[in-house]
C-alpha cells in the first residue's frame, strides 16, 4: 500500500469486510475474508482512479465493499461473477457530495485513461470496477 502513493486511503479501509460482515445474527455475519495475496494486485487501477476522484471532490469517500468472499458474496446477494471476488471493485459512497457527481468524475477519470472498467451508478454508491472493458450501467 504504501508503495501506491495513495493521499486519501488508508490500508483498513480496503480491507474493510463489508457491513453485513459485521452484524450480529445477519447471514453474512463473519463470513467475509481477507483477499487472498494473488489478487491484491487487481485493486491497484480502482484505489488509484478513487483516490483521484476524492482529490477532485474535495470531500470523504467511504469505501462500502472491496473484496467478498464467495460465501459473503452469496449471502449479501452479490452477482455470481462479482468483480467483488475478484478484488477488483469497490463500491464507493460520497460522505459529503452527491452520488452523481462522483459518477461523473469517475466516467471523466475513465475517458482520460486512468481506468478501463465498469462503472455503475446507484442511488447511495458508485460501483467501479478494473475489468478491462468500459461499461456502464
Amino acid at each position: 500500500m504504501s508503495g501506491l502513493k495513495l493521499r486519501y486511503f488508508a490500508p483498513h479501509e480496503i480491507r474493510f469486510f463489508g457491513g453485513s460482515h459485521y452484524l450480529p445474527k445477519g447471514r453474512a455475519s463473519g463470513l467475509n475474508t481477507l483477499p487472498p495475496r494473488n489478487l491484491w494486485a487487481n485493486m491497484i487501477p480502482v484505489i488509484r482512479a478513487a483516490d483521484e476522484a476524492r482529490e477532485i471532490m474535495g470531500s470523504p469517500i467511504r469505501i462500502l465493499s472491496a473484496y467478498r468472499s464467495p460465501e459473503y458474496n452469496r449471502a449479501v446477494g452479490g452477482a455470481r461473477f462479482s468483480r467483488h471476488l475478484q478484488f477488483d471493485a469497490l463500491d464507493l459512497a460520497p460522505m459529503n457530495g452527491h452520488v452523481a457527481t462522483l459518477h461523473t468524475i469517475l466516467k471523466k477519470l475513465r475517458s482520460v485513461g486512468l481506468f478501463t472498467g465498469g462503472i455503475g451508478r446507484y442511488s447511495s454508491f458508485v460501483h467501479l470496477d478494473n475489468r478491462g472493458t468500459n461499461t456502464d450501467w
